[in-house]
């Protein structure tokens, strides 16, 4: 894993190394937007992106990031099956899974296969902020990088 590269806020000041994100979803285009979104904060990195379950896995196992957004219906392998086995590896990303249909998903559901929340995709732009600033806050208080 490559060297996590500190965050600067305006002035110069050193906020401490950004967040490592994957992105997990079948549609390229909606991870092409995730990807211009979380470009605007100077808190996260990309760093790698994934069209499917099975290849979520194998990505977490190679990357280690501190967060994985994965939808949650993709074909081979959907996102909650995926979390299961994630976390079955001994992995701990911060999971936050992602749907059009979070009304029709149990949020007990998503938290039993280890998710640590489900977001609906059309709210995004209200929820993520807060998301990845609950991340950052837990990684500052524990010192936790992978």
């Amino acid at each position: 894993m490559g060297a996590r590269r500190p965050v600067r806020e305006a002035g110069g000041m050193e906020t401490g190394p950004k967040r490592r994100v994957l992105l997990v979803d079948d549609s390229p285009a909606f991870r092409g937007l995730l990807q211009w979104y979380l470009g605007t904060l100077p808190e996260i990195e990309i760093v790698a992106e994934a069209s499917d379950g099975e290849q979520a896995i194998a990505e977490v196992a190679r990357l280690h990031p501190d967060v994985v957004l994965m939808d949650v219906r993709m074909p081979k392998m959907d996102g909650l099956e995926a979390t299961r086995r994630i976390r079955a590896g001994g992995e701990s990303p911060r999971i936050l899974l992602l749907t059009n249909h979070a009304a029709a998903i149990p949020a007990g559901l998503a938290a039993e296969a280890g998710a640590d929340a489900l977001l609906d995709k059309a709210d995004l732009a209200d929820t993520l902020p807060a998301e990845i600033a609950n991340v950052t806050n837990e990684i500052r208080a524990t010192g936790r990088h992978d």
